[in-house]
């Protein structure tokens, strides 16, 4: 059995002759404002809400543009470049990075466990000189990165502010916590 079942277009209501071409015209226009009015206010959001989470990173002292300073006589004495403060374990936690130049004069650094670097405070009078964890006993390398990290004594380092880094009477200042 095969049967076949055409469907009619709707037919206008009687006594009338269907939409005129200029109501169906009308419908379609305020159609399309509402969608573009839609799609404006989207779009005007998602602009705000994005304003809003780069200014909150800022905030947050997360600002990959912000260089850490460098000091000559520093890296001279030292044999490293300093090259990143930044607060880690739920703020427990402060990590200082360093950039191994010149390998001996690094080893020497390194190897100083009674006279770690002191990480000061520049927003407030705190500072910290608790190394929890200092490799020791490898082989440096120029050009890799290496790193103390440092118990946040008090909470004395914060995301966003500025640090000093002390060690044997130089002094690197106004490097960026991150």
């Amino acid at each position: 059995m095969n049967s076949t079942t055409t469907l009619q277009p709707p037919q206008p209501p009687a006594g009338t002759d269907g939409p005129s071409p200029r109501t169906s015209r009308e419908a379609r226009t305020k159609t399309a404002v509402a969608v573009v009015a839609v799609l404006l206010v989207a779009v005007l959001l998602v602009a705000v809400l994005g304003l809003l989470g780069a200014r909150a990173l800022r905030a947050g002292g997360d600002d990959p543009g912000r260089p850490v300073p460098q000091s000559a006589a520093m890296e001279t004495a030292l044999g490293v470049r300093m090259s990143r403060v930044a607060v880690v374990g739920d703020g427990g936690l402060v990590t200082l990075s360093y950039v191994v130049l010149d390998v001996d004069k690094a080893s020497r650094f390194q190897a100083d466990t009674k006279h770690p670097p002191v990480l000061r405070s520049e927003a407030r009078d705190g500072s910290t000189n608790r190394v929890s964890l200092m490799r020791q006993g490898h082989v440096n390398r120029a050009g890799a990165t290496y790193y103390f990290v440092y118990q946040n004594t008090g909470g004395a380092l914060r995301a966003g502010e500025d640090a000093t880094i002390e060690y044997a009477g130089m002094r690197l200042e106004h490097v960026p916590v991150l």
